[in-house]
């Protein structure tokens, strides 16, 4: 029972994680195909490896280690064919990326937290015009408000998360 709770477990982050490490991975090796080809021999490199992920630690962060080797090595095996960059530039562009995944992944985590701190009517106004793609208009009818209402709540939940990452991020 413990295989499949590991496994249940490496699936939510590995789907979460995806985007990122996909979106690593196409930066560095610049070819749709091949990245389709690597994302999968990375969550098998990570699905073998998923015993020594130290859960505290994010695991986009963890994922992005093992998809930069993989890419390194695929780089690697097409030595044979004209590669515009040298091995120097694409370990800056990796570190590059990697800090970029990084950075989003950190703002991703910061604004899932400061979800919990708004309003229920503010977290359900932005989940009907986000995640259904409510139009504005039919917000302010199911609310019997003025779309001008609507925008300006959506506005002030807008700015409340905006200050709430930065100050979790610790920026200014």
């Amino acid at each position: 029972m413990a295989s499949d709770e590991s496994h249940i477990a490496f699936t939510k982050l590995f789907v979460a994680a995806q985007p990122s490490l996909y979106g690593y991975l196409m930066s560095l090796v610049h070819d749709r195909q091949a990245a389709d080809e690597l994302i999968q021999e990375l969550a098998e490199r990570l699905w073998l490896k998923f015993g020594t992920y130290d859960k505290d630690r994010p695991f986009v962060a963890w994922g992005i280690g093992f998809a930069r080797l993989l890419a390194m090595e695929w780089r690697r095996r097409q030595r044979r064919l004209p590669l515009p960059l040298d091995e120097a530039t694409l370990e800056g562009l990796a570190d590059e990326a990697e800090a970029a995944v990084t950075a989003y992944a950190d703002r991703l985590d910061a604004l899932r937290d400061c979800l919990g701190g708004l309003t229920d009517r503010q977290r359900e106004m932005l989940r009907q015009r986000y995640e259904e793609s409510t139009p504005v208009a039919r917000i302010a009818e199911l609310w019997r408000r003025t779309p001008m209402a609507v925008y300006k709540a959506i506005k002030q939940a807008h700015l409340a998360l905006s200050a709430c990452v930065e100050r979790k991020l610790g920026s200014p």
